[in-house]
């Protein structure tokens, strides 16, 4: 109403239809504040997580950060407004139930786990919380798990799918013959999952199996089963099986030993980010893979800016070749070749 009267006045002054004399008398008056806004708690200053150190992640940072290559998240969906995380997710889409659905409200992550696991992948390099193994990769955050971490083989296989596919929906949009690798194209180049199930199902399989021959990389996490063995997806062998390793390179008893553990990293008391800009420490196999994927993406990225080609079977060599073996010489069941290095392994790719 002021403002309403002052523009009023201003008007009639303006066209002269008040005797020059007139005069106004405006009074500022400042009212005791009654409400305020209401910000969240304040962010950390950044720090390093001790498994991104482990990997000797920071060190790859002058040839790689990550860029032009994006990561699928298959997990409980991704906090994409994360202060942490919000400039890497590109994309985001949920297949559970019945329902594919790309709107926000549907592959949002009410669990935690999806947003943890995007931290170690991709948290961005800036003055708050944690920063991640390639903090310029691109995420997917495809749904498959519900808001309680649990899912089917069914969804599962539709997730794959879309990390095929992309968000345009289409495979091979070119019709180059290449997928993965191909700025034409909206598939990942990585696909990560930190979930398991003891039961072998043929279509998820298939679309593995898929996802491996378009040129994808492949990584889950073994399991937390100790010694009753390696979970699927880790148990096909078109897939990086990760085990876990606490600060003292020491396996811990729960980490899944078998033939098909193919490679270990930082899986106990990790810290990362969690939905509404908060972070914590979690630990699991869950929290290894992330390591492997974003390394993996480090080296696609470097592989792709020199404009180069590559395959699967040279990203798992080179990963071979350049972990740090820390249990006996050689292929182990607990560690596989051992732990991933992302510095030594993005200077070979």
């Amino acid at each position: 109403m002021k403002k309403l009267l002052y523009s009023i006045i201003t008007v009639v002054v303006c066209l002269n239809l008040l005797p020059m004399s007139f005069a106004i008398n405006v009074t500022n008056v400042t009212a005791k504040p009654e409400i305020f806004i209401l910000r969240g708690p304040p962010q950390p200053s950044q720090t390093i997580p001790w498994g991104i150190s482990r990997i000797g992640a920071p060190d790859a940072w002058a040839t790689s950060t990550g860029e032009a290559v994006q990561v699928a998240i298959l997990d409980t969906g991704v906090d994409k407004d994360h202060a942490d995380l919000y400039l890497n997710i590109k994309w985001g889409i949920s297949v559970v139930g019945d329902k594919e659905s790309t709107l926000y409200r549907d592959w949002d992550d009410k669990n935690g786990h999806g947003t943890h696991v995007a931290g170690t992948i991709a948290a961005l390099n800036n003055d708050i919380g944690v920063v991640g193994v390639g903090y310029n990769i691109e995420i997917y955050a495809i749904k498959v798990l519900d808001n309680s971490g649990m899912g089917t083989w069914e969804d599962a296989t539709d997730g794959v799918w879309w990390a095929i596919k992309g968000p345009d929906g289409i495979i091979d949009k070119d019709g180059d013959g290449i997928v993965a690798g191909d700025p034409d194209d909206d598939a990942a180049e990585v696909i990560s999952m930190s979930f398991g199930g003891f039961s072998y199902d043929e279509a998820f399989h298939q679309a593995v199996i898929a996802a491996y021959n378009y040129g994808i990389v492949l990584v889950a996490a073994a399991g937390n089963e100790g010694d009753d063995g390696v979970t699927y997806p880790a148990k096909f062998e078109e897939v990086i099986a990760v085990a876990a390793i606490d600060e003292n390179d020491e396996v811990p008893s729960w980490s899944s030993k078998g033939l098909e553990v193919e490679l270990a990293a930082p899986g106990v008391n990790v810290l990362s980010t969690v939905p509404n800009n908060r972070y914590e420490s979690y630990s699991g196999t869950s929290m290894a893979c992330p390591h492997v994927s974003g390394t993996v993406g480090l080296m696609i990225s470097k592989i792709l800016d020199e404009g180069r080609t590559y395959t699967v079977q040279d990203i798992r060599d080179i990963l071979h070749e350049t972990a740090d073996d820390i249990l006996s010489s050689g292929k182990d069941e607990a560690s596989g070749y051992g732990v991933v290095r992302a510095d030594k392994a993005v200077a070979q790719a």
